[in-house]
């Protein structure tokens, strides 16, 4: 695992931590009953039907299975959230940790990474991934804080760098309606895109501009 800052923190320990997920155990334990094709209507729904359909139902499929892996599997604490429902989702499927914090939820997942034996380098920003000619992923050049670079191979590469907020040629291409929106977030998500979009092709719109631009409607550059 490769973290650009000291402490890998993020957008979601400013967070309250929530994961949404659809027909896990801990909603048949309240009474709540969901399905992954209920929570992707609701998603596209909120959306304007504007995310890519399959993105959204591979997501909704999946939930369930990895909330409950988390929880068995890596020893994170979830529950589910009651007492309203999350904007735009007509089913109770907000799960968290007992205090409701990211900052708890992040704390967790740290905890089952040193327990699994899993390398956390932080301090390593991404700055370029090296792919073949058929468009995968052989591996990442990482720079350090005093500008010292080096390249580490991989047989799969996930990227968890969330939308593209810093690239500001694609958020004008997607959605010119936030391109002087004022951005706050990970900087490996301009790397990402650049060399990744054009094989991914419609999958990178779906990705958005999410956590990083913050205030969107209100606040632009003058």
């Amino acid at each position: 695992m490769l973290e650009r800052d000291a402490m890998p923190r993020g957008s979601t320990s400013m967070s309250q931590g929530f994961i949404p997920a659809a027909g896990t155990r801990f909603q048949e334990e309240k009474g709540v009953r969901d399905s992954a094709e209920l929570m992707a209507e609701d998603i596209q729904r909120k959306n304007g039907y504007q995310a890519d359909p399959d993105i959204v139902r591979a997501l909704s499929e999946a939930s369930a299975g990895v909330v409950e892996w988390l929880a068995d599997a890596h020893g994170v604490p979830f529950d589910l959230v009651e007492g309203f429902l999350y904007p735009g989702h007509r089913r109770t499927r907000m799960h968290a940790t007992p205090r409701r914090t990211g900052e708890e939820l992040m704390g967790s997942l740290l905890n089952a990474v040193e327990s699994a034996g899993i390398d956390l380098l932080t301090e390593a920003r991404v700055v370029d991934l090296h792919v073949d000619d058929g468009g995968r992923v052989l591996g990442v050049t990482l720079e350090r804080p005093d500008g010292s670079r080096e390249s580490i191979g991989c047989d799969a590469l996930i990227l968890a760098c969330n939308g593209y907020g810093g690239n500001p040629e694609l958020v004008e291409r997607h959605l010119p309606a936030l391109k002087d929106a004022l951005y706050y977030g990970h900087e490996a998500t301009r790397v990402t895109l650049c060399c990744g979009a054009r094989a991914w092709g419609r999958a990178s719109r779906t990705w958005g501009p999410a956590r990083g631009t913050a205030h969107w409607r209100c606040r632009t550059r003058p």
